[in-house]
């Protein structure tokens, strides 16, 4: 039923990337401290920056064509959805990369935790580097076209 106004549908797309940055201090903070919340944090990123899609869409002035065309052509948001998809449905039907990717834990001494987050697809990726890029490259999409 509702009341026709919700705090989640304030700002529209701009709101969606508000959150991203918020996503994203968290997963800075937490490979900084070595909190267990990384994973959590780097999941729950991943998924905000793909669903970023769906924001622009609905409530940008962007033709959907050009929105689509963006996150095929951009490999890192490829591999952004196929973690989204992975990490939310723990399958994933009709992958952007790699069906089976995976992601893991190497060790890293210099790290706070001893450890670095890793993605292999069709390569390998430190996955928090990936994220980082995932932000930066929405930043400037949005800055120049939304």
């Amino acid at each position: 039923m509702g009341i026709g106004w919700s705090i989640h549908r304030n700002d529209g797309w701009r709101g969606q990337l508000k959150r991203i940055h918020r996503w994203h201090d968290r997963v800075v903070h937490a490979a900084n401290s070595g909190s267990a919340d990384l994973e959590d944090n780097v999941f729950a990123l991943f998924q905000s920056c793909y669903h970023l899609r769906e924001w622009l869409e609905k409530t940008s002035k962007l033709p959907k064509s050009d929105i689509n065309s963006f996150y095929r052509q951009t490999k890192e948001l490829r591999l952004c959805r196929d973690i989204c998809n992975g990490t939310k449905h723990l399958t994933i039907t009709s992958a952007s990369v790699d069906p089976g990717f995976s992601i893991g834990y190497e060790y890293a001494p210099d790290e706070p935790n001893g450890a670095r987050m890793f993605l292999i697809a069709d390569d390998k990726y430190d996955l928090l580097d990936l994220a980082s890029k995932c932000v930066a490259i929405l930043d400037e999409f949005t800055s120049k076209s939304a």
